[in-house]
C-alpha cells in the first residue's frame, strides 16, 4: 500500500459536486471557507482566482484546476480585485436531480462555465495528507492525462440532467482528487512532503509500502532492509537521508499517528487500539505512548474530547 493511498483511505476523503456555474460580463464570487479542500474547474471561458491577496491572483483558462486548502476565503471574479457576492447568490435554479446550477454578473458579455466541488476529510491524518498544498493551487492538466480524460468525462456529464447523475460526479471527483494531488506533488517537488517524494526511491517506497499495508508488524531496520533490496546500513543513511528520520523512527511515529486517530475517532478500549498496532499489551502501549507524548494515552483520550472505554 502506498503511502498516499493509505491517508486518503485513512482520512476518509470524499467530494461532493454542488455546482455548475455560468458568470458572464462583470462579475466576482467569495466562496465559503469551511471545506478542507476546496476544488473548481474551469470549463470555458477564463477567470482570476485568489484568496488573501487580489495581487497575488491566477489567471485560470479552460481545462485548469483550481485548488484551495482551507479554511481560507477564496475568490473568483472577471479581473482581480472585483466587487464580490457570496457564493449562494440567490440568482440560482436547481434542477429536481443533478447539480445545482447558478448564473452570476451580467445577462450579456462572454460566459465563463466552471464546476465547484468540496471535500470532507475525517481524522488528522488528513493534515499530513495536504501539507504539501500552498492555500491556493492551479493545475493544468496535460494533454492525453488521465486527469484531463476525467475532467472532461466530467464536464461532459455536469450539463446533463439524468438518473444517478449526482451519484457519477460524487465519483468523478473523488478520482479526480487522487488524479490533482498526484500530479500536483509530483510537479511541485520541493515543497511535497518528504513521503511523497520518497515514493519515487524503488528500495525507500518498497520499504514504505511495507509499512504502510503491515503498521502493526514488529518491524525492524533487517526487515525493512529486506523489504528494500539493500543492506541495513545502505538501506538506513539512504532512508533518513530521504525522510530525515531513521527508519524504525518513522515506524513509531506512523503508528502514533494511528494510534491517535483510533483514540480520538472511535470509542476503543487500550488494549484493543494496542493489539490493532502490534503491541504486546496495553501496558506496553501505554509506556510507549507516553514517552511519545508526554502523557499517557488515557489523559490524552480525555483531553481530544473522546471518552474511553471500561478497559481505557
Amino acid at each position: 500500500m502506498d503511502v498516499l493511498t493509505d491517508l486518503l483511505q485513512r482520512s476518509r476523503a470524499r467530494g461532493a459536486a454542488f455546482s455548475h456555474s455560468t458568470a458572464r460580463g462583470a462579475w466576482g464570487l467569495r466562496f465559503p471557507t469551511g471545506a478542507k479542500l476546496a476544488i473548481h474547474g474551469i470549463l470555458g471561458g477564463e477567470a482570476f482566482a485568489w484568496t488573501d491577496d487580489p495581487g497575488r491572483s491566477r489567471q485560470v483558462l479552460p481545462g485548469d484546476v483550481v485548488l484551495v486548502r482551507g479554511p481560507v476565503e477564496q475568490f473568483m471574479a472577471h479581473t482581480p480585485g472585483a466587487d464580490v457576492v457570496p457564493f449562494a447568490y440567490p440568482r440560482a435554479t436547481a434542477p429536481a436531480r443533478g447539480a445545482r446550477r447558478l448564473e452570476f454578473g451580467t445577462e450579456s458579455g462572454d460566459a465563463t462555465t466552471f464546476f465547484c466541488g468540496a471535500y470532507t476529510f475525517e481524522g488528522e491524518l488528513c493534515a499530513g495528507l495536504l501539507a504539501g498544498l500552498p492555500d491556493l493551487t492551479v493545475v493544468r492538466p496535460r494533454a492525453g492525462s488521465s486527469l484531463r480524460a476525467t475532467l472532461d468525462v466530467f464536464a461532459a456529464e455536469i450539463l446533463r440532467d439524468a438518473p444517478g447523475q449526482q451519484a457519477l460526479l460524487d465519483s468523478l471527483l473523488d478520482v479526480a482528487l487522487v488524479q490533482v494531488l498526484r500530479e500536483q506533488l509530483a510537479t511541485d517537488g520541493e515543497t511535497a512532503p518528504a513521503w511523497f517524494r520518497a515514493m519515487d526511491d524503488a528500495s525507500v517506497g518498497a520499504a514504505l509500502r511495507a509499512v504502510h499495508a503491515e503498521p502493526a508488524r514488529t518491524w525492524t531496520v533487517a526487515d525493512l532492509a529486506l523489504e528494500a533490496s539493500l543492506s541495513r546500513a545502505t538501506f538506513a543513511r539512504r532512508f533518513t537521508q530521504l525522510l530525515g528520520v531513521a527508519p524504525l523512527t518513522y515506524v513509531a511515529d506512523w503508528r502514533m499517528a494511528l494510534a491517535r486517530e483510533q483514540l480520538r475517532d472511535s470509542d476503543a478500549g487500550l488494549a484493543a487500539v494496542a493489539r490493532s498496532l502490534g503491541y504486546a499489551s496495553e501496558f506496553s502501549f501505554a509506556a510507549a505512548f507516553k514517552r511519545h507524548h508526554g502523557v499517557p494515552p488515557g489523559r490524552w483520550r480525555t483531553a481530544a474530547g473522546t471518552p474511553s472505554t471500561v478497559d481505557g
